[in-house]
């Protein structure tokens, strides 16, 4: 049986985003109150995921929020030859002393000092914190900048593509360039690409899985793993 238009249609609306707004902006506020750890750091707070692409469908829960330490970086000097390397060294004589560690440590206090206890649990790569009145579940991702080198003569002659880097609980590095993600869908989204139907397209797919999984039509596992793969 072929699908409506109209269904179709109602699939590529996005979904509330005023509660996720909220939930963002909350998050914002207690990291930079005068009582956080790290509202002295050199730190930004933004979106990522559905809610900052706009492919948020009705039913998404979760708010992705980054927490992006700026004051420590790592590094990726693959793409430099020996003697880049060697001017990147001479910039950067010395290791940091405000590790990753000590930012996700600091990060998880600010929010149980102002969610509560409760409110805030540790998973392996976010702290998640859960739902209340006019407020979504976050998972909050602690992270220092990363920067893979493209080239590097100096610290006011060199190029870098700006990523985040991370640890697990399990001590798995990961990273990740969250920026470059949005900024890639942004351009598929243009005129010139796809005329505006990108993110129409994505939100229809997403609700078309939903609505299989709900009708069991098909397993949850099965429409994520063909979801994160398309």
């Amino acid at each position: 049986m072929p699908i409506p238009e109209s269904q179709l249609e109602t699939w590529s609306h996005q979904g509330a985003t005023v509660t996720s707004s909220n939930t963002y902006r909350s998050i914002q506020t207690v990291l930079a109150a005068a009582s956080s750890p790290i509202s002295n750091k050199s730190y930004e707070v933004y979106l990522q995921g559905s809610y900052k692409n706009d492919t948020n469908i009705r039913g998404d829960s979760d708010v992705d929020v980054v927490v992006q330490l700026n004051a420590t970086f790592g590094y990726d000097l693959s793409g430099l030859d020996a003697e880049q390397r060697g001017y990147f060294a001479t910039s950067y004589p010395t290791n940091a002393t405000y590790l990753f560690q000590n930012f996700r440590a600091d990060v998880l206090r600010s929010l149980r000092q102002y969610y509560g206890q409760a409110a805030v649990s540790e998973g392996s790569k976010s702290l998640k914190l859960v739902a209340a009145p006019g407020r979504l579940a976050a998972d909050i991702i602690p992270a220092i900048q990363h920067r893979k080198y493209n080239y590097f003569y100096g610290i006011n002659g060199e190029s870098h593509v700006e990523g985040i880097k991370l640890w697990t609980t399990n001590n798995l590095e990961v990273v990740n360039f969250p920026k470059d993600h949005y900024k890639n869908g942004v351009a598929k989204h243009a005129t010139n690409r796809t005329n505006g139907w990108y993110k129409p397209t994505v939100r229809m797919f997403k609700n078309a899985r939903t609505h299989l999984v709900d009708h069991g039509l098909l397993h949850d596992s099965v429409a994520l793993h063909i979801l994160l793969n398309a």
